[in-house]
C-alpha cells in the first residue's frame, strides 16, 4: 500500500511529467558557486519575480546538481542549486525559449534547459557556458526516476534527468 506522503511525491513528477509531454517545460536557476547563500537566495527570490512577470505564474521549485564551468579557466565544477521548472501554457514554443535563455543570461547562467518536444536542449546563455562554441546540446528524453551525473534535478526527493 502506498503512503499518502509516497503518492504526494509521486504526483508532484508526474505533474512534472505530464507537462513536459503537453507542452513543454524549462529548468533555469538563478544560483552561482562563486557567491554566498545569502547572495543565492536573494537571486533565487528575484528569479521567482520574474518568471511570475514573464508567464504570469509561479514556477515548481526543484532542487538541482549542475557541472558549473568557470569563466576564467573553463575548468567545471559540481554545485548544487535551487532550481525552477516553468511549463509553456499557452505560449508559443519560440518565444517561450526566448523568455527563458533572457531569464539565463540576466542571472549568468551557463545554460539552461528547455523542452519543447519529445526531447530537451541545453542552451548556452553565455559565452564558453557550454564549451567554446557551442551553443545548444541536445540532452534527451525526460528519464523519472534516473541520475545524470553532468547534471539532474529532484522534486520532493524524487530525482528526474534527461538522455
Amino acid at each position: 500500500m502506498i503512503t499518502f506522503k509516497e503518492f504526494m511525491q509521486e504526483s508532484s513528477l508526474s505533474r512534472i511529467k505530464s507537462k513536459s509531454d503537453k507542452g513543454g517545460i524549462a529548468t533555469l536557476s538563478a544560483d552561482r558557486g562563486k557567491l554566498s547563500k545569502k547572495e543565492n537566495q536573494k537571486r533565487s527570490q528575484q528569479l521567482q519575480k520574474d518568471i511570475r512577470g514573464k508567464f504570469g505564474r509561479g514556477p515548481t521549485k526543484l532542487k538541482g546538481s549542475y557541472d558549473e564551468r568557470d569563466e576564467k579557466t573553463g575548468e567545471s565544477r559540481k554545485v548544487k542549486e535551487k532550481s525552477f521548472a516553468i511549463d509553456r501554457g499557452k505560449m508559443g514554443k519560440r518565444k517561450f525559449k526566448k523568455e527563458v535563455k533572457k531569464l539565463g543570461k540576466k542571472y549568468g547562467q551557463d545554460s539552461v534547459l528547455t523542452q519543447t518536444k519529445k526531447t530537451a536542449t541545453l542552451h548556452a546563455t553565455r559565452k564558453g557556458g557550454l564549451g567554446p562554441k557551442t551553443k545548444g546540446i541536445n540532452v534527451g528524453r525526460f528519464r523519472p526516476q534516473v541520475k545524470n551525473p553532468e547534471g539532474q534535478s529532484q522534486i520532493k526527493g524524487k530525482t528526474f534527468s534527461y538522455g
